[in-house]
């Protein structure tokens, strides 16, 4: 069970504007698309039907993916890959689900994926002026405060105390526009369908960020309300012949985060620290699960997801490390900087307030190099690897936060996070106890190393402790596997916690009071700083700039369009499409090239030039998987899962050259479920009747 545990809030949530976009470039809130470039470039006019009917049937998942309805009957598409922890879940030692697939044939068969939210867009409105009317002649620190009690009073009154309505106040512009965003959630969710993980990630990590690609990154589940199928307001109907080369497209979606306007110094420390330490733990870790899923088939079901997690995030990582190496990127951005510098210095208003900003954080990332191992360790967890031990730091520190008024808490402890956060907590999903030995080993080992056998942190968790010893008595002495025991924790409030003799919340309560002082430390000497200065080259940006721009990814609605096609390496060109053919040719006995039994078996009944995969020029970075790829009429073209080398860098950069993004064709979904898993009921939802020899 993986809960939600503290972000770096500097780094992914001081969104600022990107500069005028150049064509295919944007991630676009849908009241903001770029009309005058799409109206100039392509002859299309978005109206506002057209908003609402995408705004109505596009999705976030809760874990980080994005999807859409695709039937009247509340179908949802997705990739395989954001619910595979569902298709784990839902999985035993005698039914490999990840392994084998899964296929509903009515819907009495449909399994309640535990811990899996949807949310819908309802609303996205600006409430910039009623935050600066509370703030208006305060000084900071007073303005802070009246600010962040204007925007709970927004939330509890959008929410009204509907458990299905969720708001949310997004910062935009490095401070200089606010939004209310609502949302309805959905928390009765089914799996449907799922392929095999072999032909869902065929091509394994070899392939990931690559092109051709021959993958069934698809799912399907099912949204129900009080017992029934929902019935959505708005759904994409897929459209078999899928789109052609040159068309326009759109891609609907929640991207999580980008940087594209972070300072140059932001930047550095990204590449000089962050991704170096990230990337090193990620490599020990994958292979220690490596070793750990050759034990045998249970240890490899065990293992499976995270280890498919930690190699694409891996690959995803160095991608991005080795974007901000290249002298093309940073070069630019620090001329733009110094010309921005330059104009601002010859404004007397602006001069005055913003032309010191970038020294400041500057001088905050030197604080937080120095600061980032133990933030990481202590804070991030990373030093304590383990489902349980982060349960058991849930349930102290609700504990201790659902005493204080709601504006005081830290922000998961909020009331428009816990529905989230106590879904997953009391979810009743498995827990692998040997795994969960094996990495909280390592990684408290890991502790030790990266902070010295002398740090207070240490000597508390280890003591003369064998690192893998301790946390096989841990987590065998734990009984915090048990959902009935976490509600009565949780309900028994601070005293329970208190009174409890479970190790792991002994530990995490010894832990606490450093894991709080290295919070707080970065809280105000290093995220304040930066959010402040950013605000300000922000404003003073917003100020000086002008024609269409948006705003960097805040997990918000946001449209990209582009084209289908493909892009030249060289003196080669690489292709848009890739079929049915081409996969079989690419086959083999061994992983990650091997096709399940069920293709092997359907190969005479599906035609070679079957289109599997295909790319496009959307401007597309993480969260963004999932997203349904739409024509002009709304018709779903294709299913986005991956991104080309090149995307890589789109956390920071959007280069329309090379810049690609990966999707499955609706013809192959088809062929799936007719000719493969002999599953006419979803065909016919889907595509109308299904083919008869």
């Amino acid at each position: 069970m993986h809960l939600p545990r503290p972000v770096l809030p500097g780094l992914i949530l001081c969104a600022l504007a990107a500069l005028p976009a150049s064509a295919g470039e944007g991630l676009w809130p849908l009241q903001a698309l770029p009309e005058n470039t799409l109206k100039s470039e392509f002859d299309f006019v978005p109206d506002d039907s057209w908003r609402a009917r995408l705004q109505g049937a596009s999705l976030r998942l809760s874990g980080g993916c994005s999807a859409a309805f695709v039937s009247a009957d509340g179908l949802v598409l997705t990739n395989h890959h954001c619910v595979s922890r569902c298709i784990a879940q839902l999985s035993g030692p005698k039914n490999n689900l990840l392994e084998s697939g899964f296929v509903a044939r009515s819907r009495e068969q449909e399994q309640i994926c535990p811990e899996l939210e949807l949310n819908q867009t309802l609303e996205s409105r600006d409430i910039t002026a009623e935050l600066a009317t509370v703030s208006a002649g305060l000084s900071e620190a007073q303005a802070a405060t009246a600010r962040a009690a204007a925007r709970q009073v927004l939330i509890d009154r959008c929410q009204a105390g509907r458990v299905e309505r969720r708001c949310e106040v997004v910062s935009l512009h490095g401070g200089a526009r606010f939004e209310m965003h609502s949302y309805r959630r959905y928390t009765d969710v089914r799996l449907v369908f799922a392929p095999e993980t072999a032909i869902a990630r065929f091509g394994g990590t070899p392939d990931s960020f690559s092109f051709p690609r021959y993958a069934l990154d698809m799912a399907l589940l099912r949204v129900y309300d009080d017992g029934q199928p929902f019935a959505p307001v708005a759904h994409f109907a897929p459209r078999l012949e899928g789109a052609r080369t040159g068309e326009l497209v759109f891609v609907t979606g929640y991207p999580g985060s980008t940087q594209r306007e972070l300072t140059v110094a932001q930047l550095i420390t990204l590449r000089d620290v962050i991704l170096p330490q990230r990337m090193a733990y990620l490599s020990e870790l994958r292979g220690l699960l490596r070793q750990f899923a050759a034990q045998g088939d249970a240890e490899e079901r065990m293992s499976r997801r995270e280890l498919l997690s930690i190699e694409n995030t891996l690959k995803a990582f160095r991608g991005r490390h080795a974007a901000l190496s290249e002298p093309g990127l940073l070069e630019p951005r620090l001329r733009r900087e110094e010309e921005l510098r330059a104009r601002l210095g010859r404004d007397k208003v602006l001069r005055q307030t913003t032309t010191g900003a970038w020294d400041a954080i500057a001088a905050a990332q030197q604080t937080w190099r120095e600061l980032y191992t133990e933030y990481s360790m202590l804070e991030l967890m990373r030093g304590y690897q383990s489902d349980l031990l982060s349960i058991a730091r849930h349930l102290l520190r609700a504990a201790e936060q659902l005493k204080k008024p709601d504006l005081q808490r830290m922000p998961e402890y909020r009331e428009d996070a816990l529905p989230q956060l106590t879904q997953r907590l009391f979810a009743a999903a498995p827990v692998a106890r040997e795994l969960e030995s094996l990495t909280l080993g390592w990684s408290l080992g890991m502790l030790r190393e990266m902070l010295g056998a002398d740090h207070p942190a240490v000597r508390i968790s280890l003591g003369d402790a064998d690192p893998a010893e301790l946390a096989a008595r841990l987590i065998e002495s734990s009984r915090l596997d048990d959902p009935a025991l976490r509600r009565k924790l949780w309900d028994g409030g601070l005293a329970a916690v208190e009174a409890s003799d479970d190790p792991l919340i002994r530990l995490v309560r010894a832990l606490e009071p450093m894991a709080l002082a290295v919070r707080e430390r970065y809280e105000r000497d290093i995220l304040a700083v930066v959010q402040r200065n950013l605000a300000l080259i922000e404003q003073a940006r917003h100020h000086l700039s002008v024609g269409e721009h948006y705003p960097d990814a805040r997990f918000t609605l946001r449209l990209s369009y582009g084209r289908v096609e493909g892009w030249g390496e060289g003196d080669s060109t690489v292709t848009p499409f890739t079929s049915w053919g081409g996969a079989i040719a690419r086959s083999s006995p061994h992983e990650p090239y091997r096709l399940p039994t069920s293709w092997l078996e359907a190969e005479p009944d599906i035609e070679l030039t079957t289109p599997v995969n295909f790319t496009t020029s959307h401007d597309i970075v993480g969260g963004y998987s999932g997203s349904p790829v739409l024509n002009v009429k709304g018709e779903l073209v294709g299913l986005i899962f991956d991104g080309n080398l090149h995307s890589l860098g789109g956390a920071y950069a959007y280069d329309g050259r090379y810049n690609r993004a990966v999707a499955v064709h609706p013809a192959i979904m088809q062929k799936a479920l007719d000719k493969v898993y002999a599953a006419p009921a979803l065909v016919a939802e889907l595509f109308g009747k299904p083919e008869r020899p």
